[in-house]
């Protein structure tokens, strides 16, 4: 029998009832979106979950209030999943990170520099998402990027995707470089599950993706054409400026040295699991 895939209308009502959650539980919340295969039109029934994310204020510690606020939404979103029968992953019972820590991610904290020059990992099992903290900071990257708001403000996301999917672009500029390349060319790149450094955790399967981010997707050319990552050709078309690329990676190397300030991880997501 063919897979269930979770309705446009159900979807809907799932990320309502999860704002709904999010604000009764954690009112302090900055804001909170889901990522994944629910807000993309690629939700099966009975496999997947909600893949929420939920920011929290600067600043924020990882005391026992804290703890239980979470732990009552973590409750209340296990049986969200049953209701819409739907898997919890017990592992990641949703991301819980703060707002400087979603600003570095969407700066490009996680991606991997080696040898000066940034380079997506070849590898992304779970073993790979175990391997270190910035490895968080490049799933919170692909996240704000790729997300539907639930909670808090929708203006702080907007921002956040918006440096978020002009990161992603500026990685897809290698493959890009040396020729004309429009959205659509970008969009296919990211789509590209074969691709040996894939890194962005979007799937061929998410139907909607290409439809409602390839707006995203314009605006983060127009950013880097703005600053002068790539020239315009036509009104579509872009080259990309070698130089600049390079100097984009040099500063982002540096700031792996000396320029990223958030604090360390809350560890909320390691500590719930053991909840679960």
């Amino acid at each position: 029998m063919p897979r269930e895939i979770i309705d446009l209308d159900e979807a809907d009502r799932i990320h309502e009832q999860l704002g709904k959650l999010v604000e009764f539980h954690i009112p302090e919340v900055v804001v909170a979106f889901t990522s994944g295969s629910l807000p993309f039109g690629a939700a099966v029934r009975g496999d997947s979950d909600i893949d929420v994310n939920v920011i929290l204020p600067a600043g924020t510690k990882p005391d026992d209030a804290l703890f239980d606020r979470l732990s009552g939404f973590i409750d209340d979103y296990r049986n969200l999943h049953h209701q819409h029968g739907m898997r919890l992953d017990c592992r990641y019972p949703g991301e819980y990170f703060t707002i400087d820590q979603a600003h570095d991610a969407a700066k490009g904290r996680g991606i991997p520099v080696i040898n000066g020059r940034p380079a997506l990992p070849r590898e992304l099992g779970d073993s790979y998402w175990n391997s270190s903290e910035d490895t968080w900071y490049l799933a919170w990257m692909g996240a704000v990027a790729f997300s539907r708001h639930v909670a808090g403000n929708r203006d702080v996301l907007a921002e956040l995707r918006r440096r978020g999917w002009a990161t992603i672009v500026t990685l897809c500029l290698r493959d890009l470089s040396g020729r004309d390349f429009d959205a659509e060319d970008v969009m296919a790149r990211i789509l590209d599950k074969d691709h040996p450094n894939g890194g962005f955790g979007v799937h061929p399967g998410y139907r909607r993706f290409a439809e409602l981010e390839v707006p995203h997707c314009r605006q983060a050319l127009a950013d880097l054409s703005t600053r002068g990552l790539l020239a315009r050709q036509e009104e579509d078309s872009f080259f990309v400026e070698d130089d600049e690329l390079l100097r984009w990676a040099t500063d982002l190397a540096a700031r792996h040295q000396v320029g990223f300030h958030a604090a360390s991880l809350l560890t909320v997501t390691s500590s719930l699991r053991l909840a679960i």
